[in-house]
């Protein structure tokens, strides 16, 4: 089990950005650079001046709006709590706010198995193509290009960082997909008592699953691996493997493959938990 403690957790301000406005996160885990399976689980704040034109990427992310609205035009709002997934290769946007916002948001290897660049290898390739390019309103344009299009930061980052040419996965959904988890039901889970269950999505194995659960005051839970739990409401303790944490707001317990995490409730409890893919 790796735990990360929210309120120890240092904030961060993005340096060089491949998008355009103010951009602030917490680090909330980390998955294993160079594998299918690598991901970011952040806390991000942004405001007003943050803008991401329409773009696709190579692999999956999930997010889940905690404060403000996110408009992505036609492809709807996301509003307090609404929950959204934007497969890989599924075109989105443009994305603006005119609110300051804080999205919680997992940005994971797809089925496709493209993987995820890991903040190292992201950050390296904005500062190589930072010197000898620029980036304008979420386009990269090469020293020279004079053209009104450029390329998509992400994917001219991505080809920096790899060498080579991106090729997008075949494109599953037509568009991301926006729930409101407030109209799904809370249903019991069998011999947990005291707890309750919304599953958003299951779209198989190999993609990102995401589930809802609700503890009653000294209700227990557990979690298999591959998986992270966010604390979205609620004071506990968390154990796996003889090692066990108190939990409270915004802290997040990650189980690796093989692994079980055992949450037990102090208090009324809400867990996001997000299913890992695998491969």
């Amino acid at each position: 089990m790796k735990f990360v403690r929210y309120a120890d957790t240092e904030i961060k301000s993005r340096g060089i950005n491949h998008r355009v406005g103010s951009f602030r996160y917490k680090d909330l885990g980390e998955g294993v650079p160079g594998t299918p399976g690598n991901f970011f689980l952040r806390l991000v704040w942004s405001e007003t001046d943050f803008f991401s034109p329409r773009h696709l990427h190579n692999f999956d992310q999930v997010r889940v709006q905690v404060q403000g609205e996110f408009d992505f035009a036609t492809d709807g709002t996301m509003k307090l709590g609404t929950i959204g997934y934007f497969p890989e290769s599924t075109p989105y946007g443009p994305q603006t706010s005119r609110q300051d916002t804080i999205q919680l948001v997992l940005q994971i290897g797809g089925p496709s198995g493209c993987g995820y660049l890991s903040e190292a290898e992201r950050v390296a390739a904005v500062e190589k193509l930072a010197a000898s390019g620029r980036f304008s309103e979420g386009r990269y344009f090469a020293a020279g290009d004079t053209t009104s299009t450029g390329v998509d930061s992400f994917q001219a980052t991505w080809e920096a960082a790899m060498g080579r040419r991106m090729a997008y996965p075949k494109q599953r959904f037509q568009k991301p997909v926006l729930v409101h988890p407030d109209a799904l039901t809370w249903l019991p889970v069998p011999g947990a008592a005291g707890v309750e269950h919304k599953r958003v999505w299951d779209y198989g194995r190999n993609t990102v699953g995401l589930d809802l659960y609700r503890l009653a005051p000294g209700a227990a839970l557990e979690v298999p691996g591959t998986a992270c739990c966010f604390v979205e409401q609620g004071q506990g303790m968390v154990s796996c493997a003889g090692t066990q944490a108190p939990y409270a707001l915004r802290d997040v317990a990650h189980a690796a493959e093989g692994e079980k995490l055992r949450l037990v409730a102090a208090d009324a409890t809400q867990l996001i938990v997000f299913v890992h893919p695998t491969f």
